[in-house]
């Protein structure tokens, strides 16, 4: 029974970090991080956004199982699924949290030992990081001022929306003029019904002695700046957590402590025209980053290929806690990836994946290491303008651009009778509705049009 922290990096696509291939320098200290630990290439978030995929992360089961398949739903997770936190409890440690999700994610941790944290998100101020950091740091004070071992999960929100990190990561990755009158290529991004209040709300430029003045605000223009953003938030982030490293180093915990670095989601920017959020069942949305530290039990610069998913995450902790039994008792559907770190396997944990958004669009997907396929189920609004059946070779087209439905018609209907073949038996399984089709979307705009910087005429 060893300690354990769980970070949950909100919205950090695993493509966006440096330790994942990009080529901005964005997560230095994760980078040396994971140089010390074992790095997984391919970990999938099966359930987005949110809520359904940190369900999956807490209960080692799918959605076909724990049914949480919206955002901000009215349905609550059941109390006879058991959450990490609750089972850890069970099994005699002592939980905190830092996070801000509350509802069903609080079960497990007694009140005063689980904390939210408040930031400004101001233009070019957003210090959320170091606000999670402060509360972090206190209830890890907590933790280890007491005998039992302890579990901590902290839940970090950059560089999640809205992207405003401070001075100096800001001008990190851009050294342009952000509202250049001449450069349209925010129009198409502006006229995204959905979401044009929300983005025009925070993307702009105050006047510096007129802040709150709607009428003094440029409106950023520059699409390049509002991607430099992103990896200038997610730099920021990575600066922070090198702080709250270097207070485990000082408290004595680096080396024995295991580290479970992951995320929920990543996010779109502005590769499949569905700007700046995470809907959409491509790999910005789905590839998410999964590193294990703890040089004690931990090999040392490992990357593993195959495919996991954050369902393996809750039995791979009950596996290094020495738990496997509590695992087993609740019919957890992952798997724990310690025999593959163990042993340096590139098999991952599954030979595909199933897939499901029923946040802003309503699609189903079935992804193996080389094919990709959506397809519609009839929910999504028109506004989006998505195919039906999408088919990406994710081998040769790793950025899923070119849509292969038309031309391998036989690939489609191969996937596509996997994936029904999974889905009926894991509904014969769960005894369960499938909760594609029982439940609506619940994303359809999002911003205050009165905080909202007007549209140039």
């Amino acid at each position: 029974m060893r300690n354990i922290i769980l970070f949950s990096l909100d919205t950090l696509r695993a493509a966006s970090m440096s330790c994942y291939g990009h080529n901005n320098l964005t997560t230095p200290h994760l980078d040396a991080l994971a140089s010390n630990g074992t790095l997984f290439e391919s970990c999938i978030s099966p359930h987005i956004p949110t809520h359904p995929a940190h369900t999956t992360m807490f209960t080692g089961k799918d959605v076909l199982t724990h049914q949480i398949i919206t955002q901000g739903g009215q349905l609550d997770l059941s109390e006879n699924i058991k959450t990490l936190p609750e089972l850890l409890t069970e099994a005699g440690y002592f939980t905190v949290a830092a996070d801000n999700l509350g509802r069903w994610f609080q079960r497990g941790f007694p009140e005063k030992q689980y904390r939210s944290s408040q930031w400004e998100t101001r233009y070019k101020g957003a210090r959320k990081a170091e606000a999670v950091n402060n509360t972090a740091i206190d209830l890890l004070d907590m933790a280890q001022s007491q005998d039992k071992p302890w579990f901590a999960f902290l839940h970090y929100w950059d560089p999640h929306t809205p992207y405003l990190p401070p001075t100096p990561f800001e001008r990190m990755f851009y050294s342009g003029d952000e509202c250049d009158p001449n450069n349209r290529s925010m129009d198409e991004v502006y006229a995204c019904e959905p979401f044009t209040d929300y983005f025009r709300q925070w993307m702009c430029v105050p006047d510096p002695d007129d802040p709150d003045n709607l009428a003094k605000k440029q409106l950023w223009t520059d699409r390049q700046y509002v991607n430099a953003q992103y990896d200038a938030s997610i730099a920021y982030m990575d600066a922070s957590l090198s702080q709250l490293f270097q207070y485990l180093k000082d408290s004595g915990l680096m080396e024995d402590t295991l580290l479970v670095i992951t995320a929920d989601h990543g996010e779109e920017l502005d590769e499949h025209q569905l700007w700046y959020d995470h809907h959409g069942l491509y790999q910005t949305n789905c590839h998410i980053p999964l590193i294990l530290h703890c040089p004690d039990i931990i090999p040392k610069g490992q990357r593993l290929g195959g495919l996991v998913t954050l369902k393996d995450i809750a039995p791979t902790i009950l596996d290094y806690a020495g738990q496997v039994p509590l695992g087993r008792r609740e019919k957890m559907e992952g798997i724990s990836l310690r025999t593959l770190i163990d042993l340096g396997i590139d098999d991952g944990s599954c030979d595909a994946v199933y897939l499901t958004e029923c946040g802003w669009m309503k699609k189903r997907g079935w992804q193996t290491k080389k094919w990709k396929l959506i397809l519609e189920t009839g929910g999504t609004p028109p506004v989006y303008n998505t195919p039906d059946i999408e088919l990406y070779d994710l081998e040769e087209d790793p950025d899923e651009i070119y849509n292969l439905a038309e031309e391998a018609e036989k690939i489609v209907e191969q996937l596509t009778n996997q994936l029904n073949s999974f889905l009926n038996r894991r509904l014969s399984e769960s005894g369960l509705p499938d909760p594609t089709e029982e439940q609506e979307i619940t994303m359809r705009k999002i911003g205050d049009k009165t905080k909202a910087v007007p549209l140039p005429e």
